[in-house]
């Protein structure tokens, strides 16, 4: 079922809070918030940041927020403008990657992606079987998902993988996407390894499928 936004007027005065960047609120049928995500400037408290959107929601809005379903990203002054550089200009066209988690257990992988777009958070998850050898696909699938609203047409991760290319490591994707008018379109991203091979597999997913989405 796809996440339902229907408190436009409680994202536009979260967005107003001095700390906060951006702002998604997620909600149920009934619009009773299930998630919160905020995208905040470092230097107040995560911890702070929440009880700002807790007061803020009761205050304005009579709305009694449970601070657990209320996920806080922050990121420095460097990060937004490398994110806006990258987009070409102060506004940023592109989808930019606020968080990245990966659990793994002894039997199951669970990934999780989180970015910003114009105003807004969107969060993808998948899951799998564990193993290394399955951690790019799952990664990549939470990464799609993510995507969701934004493509706002079907679309699946065909293939992942991260491999050595001329001496450095580059995880490759490619992803088919559901086009009314063509049938299946077949995009593809690639992304160097910086830090970690997971980073880079979003990375390539978001190189696979700016361009449909700037579209």
């Amino acid at each position: 079922m796809p996440a339902l936004r229907l408190l436009p007027e409680l994202e536009a005065a979260l967005r107003r809070l001095p700390s906060v960047r951006a702002a998604s609120v997620v909600t149920g049928p009934d619009a009773v918030p299930t998630e919160v995500h905020v995208l905040a400037a470092p230097g107040k408290p995560a911890k702070q940041v929440v009880r700002d959107v807790q007061s803020l929601a009761l205050a304005q809005h009579g709305i009694e927020i449970d601070h657990r379903i209320v996920s806080v990203v922050q990121l420095t002054d460097d990060d937004v403008a490398e994110a806006q550089a990258a987009a070409g200009g102060p506004a940023v066209a592109r989808p930019v990657i606020t968080s990245i988690s990966l659990r793994t257990t002894t039997t199951d992988t669970e990934a999780g992606v989180t970015v910003s777009h114009d105003g807004h958070v969107f969060e993808g998850k998948a899951a799998g079987p564990a193993g290394f050898g399955h951690r790019p696909r799952i990664v990549a699938a939470a990464a799609l998902r993510a995507l969701d609203d934004l493509l706002g047409t079907p679309a699946e991760v065909e293939s992942v993988v991260v491999a050595p290319v001329g001496g450095r490591n580059v995880a490759v994707c490619v992803i088919t996407v559901a086009e009314p008018r063509v049938g299946e379109l077949v995009l593809s991203g690639s992304a160097p390894v910086r830090d970690d091979d997971v980073a880079a597999v979003v990375r390539s997913v978001l190189d696979a499928v700016n361009r449909r989405i700037a579209s």
